[in-house]
């Protein structure tokens, strides 16, 4: 009986040890600006999601655990006011455009 829970604890260990354990990371984007404006974004698929006409404050936010994939956040003002975006992983601000032109284009890697 004592070889049988040997095994068991070993077995136990191995695969708790053994397993990559995937961390999630919450990814925010927002623009900022004075006009509405046309946004492009990465979603937490990989996908090109439109927003067209978003407020000047827009925002929006996902949870993802596709660690390599490419974010990229773009925006143009509708009436060519300047406008600005960043992008935040897990809340921490990874990259952005000050808002000196009408249009932005930022990305970064989720890590």
């Amino acid at each position: 009986m004592k070889n049988y829970i040997l095994v068991f604890v070993a077995l136990a260990t191995i695969f708790t040890f053994s397993c990559k354990k995937s961390s999630s990371h919450i990814v925010k984007y927002s623009i900022q600006g004075t006009a509405k404006s046309s946004v492009t974004y990465t979603d937490q698929n990989g996908n090109l999601q439109t927003v067209a006409n978003a407020d000047a404050s827009w925002t929006t936010s996902f949870s993802s655990t596709d660690h390599g994939e490419t974010l990229k956040l773009t925006a143009t003002s509708v009436d060519g006011s300047n406008v600005g975006g960043k992008i935040f992983i897990d809340g921490n601000q990874i990259a952005q455009s000050n808002g000196n032109s009408s249009s932005i284009i930022i990305s970064t890697i989720l890590q």
